[in-house]
């Protein structure tokens, strides 16, 4: 009688550590080519808060979400309209995961390296975890006095959010604090367990 072959046993899962954020931070900051203030370490936190908000309906991956916010624009050469920053931020993640200094797998660290890339050309991808990157970025583009325009959203709730900041008539330069006072209210109404049902 043959034994069939346990599945993990042939192909394990891969157990990732989690990235060392702080300290992958830092070495991203030092190898700056450009100190900003618009596309600096305020707006990478930003992106990254947003990117968490909307992966809790998106379903994104949020270690990509993460290395996203710290890589997209961390190759800017101005404030101005650099369109090639992303193709740079995306070698320089390519670089830094290639010399081990975060941990995901290949497949992850394709949807990074994609998001960094086209984050400005590239308006959806069709995969969620890109998509919300791409609409965590465009979430703060009232730091630079432009207000959200719900079709150039890539998300379902990033849509809806542009919408109601619009029907809130909220001015750019206070659409981070609007965000953080209003989150929970974009997030949609989970559906009762069986067990919670009247």
């Amino acid at each position: 009688m043959s034994e069939v072959a346990n599945p993990l046993e042939l192909n394990p899962p891969i157990l990732m550590k989690e990235p060392d954020y702080p300290t992958l931070q830092e070495h991203i900051l030092s190898h700056r080519i450009f100190e900003s203030e618009l596309h600096g370490l305020t707006h990478w936190k930003q992106v990254e808060r947003n990117g968490l908000l909307l992966a809790t309906e998106t379903g994104a991956d949020v270690a990509v979400v993460r290395l996203f916010a710290l890589f997209h624009d961390s190759k800017r050469a101005d404030d101005g309209f650099d369109m090639d920053h992303g193709p740079r931020g995306a070698e320089f993640a390519k670089t830094c995961f290639e010399e081990h200094r975060f941990d995901i797998t290949q497949e992850q660290f394709d949807k990074l390296y994609h998001a960094c890339k086209f984050h400005t050309t590239e308006p959806r991808s069709g995969d969620a975890t890109i998509d919300t990157c791409y609409d965590a970025d465009r979430l703060d583009l009232g730091r630079v006095g432009i207000k959200l325009d719900p079709s150039k959203m890539a998300t379902t709730f990033g849509t809806r959010i542009a919408q109601r900041s619009l029907d809130d008539d909220v001015e750019p330069g206070s659409f981070r604090e609007w965000l953080e006072k209003n989150q929970n209210a974009f997030r949609q109404p989970q559906p009762l367990r069986h067990s919670e049902q009247p």
